[in-house]
């Protein structure tokens, strides 16, 4: 997820915003590795491999965990609607990818748009979801609907308030009919991700105890806790998160923080295993498709 989005603010009160082709490892930069092989014997091709971040200037990238690098593909221009009164456009505020590559985008504005991520024209399409009383703005993630399966489901948390509310609502968005059929409630305003095993993850900042959870994908319940380190502690402003290579990946600004900071954890047991800055990034969107590699290779 997401940035501080002001459009939200005047439209619909104080919120706050949540959520790469990487660099290949034969070294061409053309997007088409990302650390998962050459090889397609899983039914995915190696752009539904890799973790795609989209920024507050609309800027989006991938992320290569391997060679903690960006790599641009190009700008958003999605036919968002933006404030009548103020004129203010809307922006990106946080980001699935499903296992063609195809980026799901909700902007500040609650509309969705799905995106074509194979060239830097990023074609836009504005989808038919319906902004719900529940899920005015929410951070999503594809999980596989069993161990090793290849159909997922995109799961979805958001409120009326996000970024504020004590807790959202848990929901699934069947991305064909954009309906929004409602699960559960998690405590906090996490950023979703899915796992090689079909399970589900969030991320949820907070000025204190931030924390990384597994959560029930029938109730919102916690199943599995890791509480992180005091440095990501602090008022989020930028939010986004993804697994990728056996490990969580958080895209975190706070406070007066101008750019973000990715910080990889291990998938195993929460520890902070690394830092890379990001300046001239503040990415309020990451997403990765179930086809995403569970080890670096």
């Amino acid at each position: 997820m997401r940035a501080t989005s002001i459009y939200a603010f005047v439209l619909l009160g104080a919120f706050a915003a949540c959520g790469a082709p990487g660099r290949d490892s034969n070294g061409d930069d053309d997007g088409n590795d990302g650390g998962s092989g050459s090889g397609n014997q899983d039914g995915c091709s190696d752009a539904a491999k890799l973790i795609y971040v989209v920024d507050a200037n609309n800027k989006m990238s991938t992320w290569d965990g391997a060679t903690k690098t960006f790599h641009d593909i190009g700008t958003l221009s999605c036919p968002a609607m933006g404030d009548p009164i103020f004129g203010i456009p809307a922006t990106p505020f946080s980001m699935g990818i499903d296992r063609n590559a195809g980026a799901w985008v909700l902007y500040s504005s609650s509309e969705v748009m799905h995106v074509d991520t194979s060239t830097a024209a990023l074609a836009c399409t504005k989808t038919s979801y319906a902004v719900q009383a529940s899920e005015v703005l929410f951070g999503m993630g594809f999980s596989t609907n069993e161990v090793g399966g290849s159909t997922d489901t995109l799961f979805i948390a958001g409120s009326a308030d996000a970024g504020n509310a004590a807790s959202t609502t848990l929901a699934t968005l069947d991305t064909s009919s954009m309906h929004v059929s409602t699960l559960g409630t998690v405590v906090g305003n996490p950023e979703l991700t899915g796992t090689g095993n079909a399970e589900l993850w969030g991320f949820f900042p907070a000025t204190s105890n931030s924390r990384i959870e597994k959560i029930n994908k029938q109730t919102g319940a916690a199943l599995q806790t890791f509480t992180l380190p005091s440095t990501l502690n602090g008022q989020p402003v930028a939010w986004a998160f993804a697994f990728w290579g056996g490990d969580f990946w958080v895209f975190l600004a706070k406070g007066s923080e101008t750019s973000t900071t990715v910080y990889q954890f291990d998938g195993s047991n929460g520890t902070l295993k690394g830092m890379t800055a990001a300046p001239g990034r503040k990415i309020v969107g990451a997403g990765v498709s179930t086809c995403a590699p569970t080890v670096i290779l």
